[in-house]
């Protein structure tokens, strides 16, 4: 037997001692490559984003004079359409950017219980929720009341949480909104506008 033939004996022999006998004679197959791609549940149409409506005016518009300090003061109705799923209360703040003194809250409000559906607040619609407090230390709402010769914004905004605040009665907006942190999944605006 010639070199060559004895170097491919001990390599036959060396792979035949590797091979457990439940193997022998079988191919190995390799297993497939795994992937981490999955595919995208299906969640439906999208939602469309929340919004804040106002059948007294529309966004930009004057707010009507019986809903400020020179009219009857009574809130306008207002109706937050598609609060995002997991909605379970809303807050609500209105403000004005415009104030003299800077901003000025007229009206706090949350932990206001979300109905199925689409959310309608009447004209007046007085406790909906906890109270907070406005810029004149009251609860509830206070409605446009600028300098004379001034034309003001009122922004109503409200934010949609994922939770029930459960915070005193009679905060500021400011408590609120520190409350509010890591709890909001969505928010909507409605701008009016008031002159004297």
């Amino acid at each position: 037997m010639n070199r060559r033939s004895v170097a491919v004996a001990v390599v036959a022999l060396a792979l035949a001692a590797c091979s457990s006998p439940e193997t022998a004679g079988t191919t190995t197959v390799a297993p497939p490559p795994t992937t981490t791609e999955r595919p995208l549940p299906t969640t439906g149409p999208p939602r469309p984003p929340m919004e804040v409506m106002s059948p007294a005016f529309d966004e930009g518009d004057p707010i009507p004079v019986r809903f400020s300090c020179d009219g009857q003061n009574i809130s306008p109705e207002l109706e937050i359409a598609s609060p995002p799923i997991g909605t379970i209360t809303l807050a609500m703040i209105v403000d004005d950017p415009d104030a003299p003194v800077g901003i000025w809250d007229h009206w706090v409000e949350y932990d206001i219980v979300v109905e199925p559906g689409d959310q309608l607040w009447p004209e007046d619609a007085g406790r909906l929720g906890v109270q907070g407090i406005n810029s004149w230390n009251l609860s509830g709402y206070g409605g446009p009341c600028p300098p004379q010769g001034e034309n003001h914004r009122y922004f109503f905004t409200v934010f949609a949480l994922d939770a029930e605040l459960l915070i005193p009665e009679g905060v500021d907006s400011d408590a609120l909104r520190m409350a509010m942190e890591g709890h909001i999944l969505g928010e909507a605006q409605l701008m009016g506008t008031y002159s004297r």
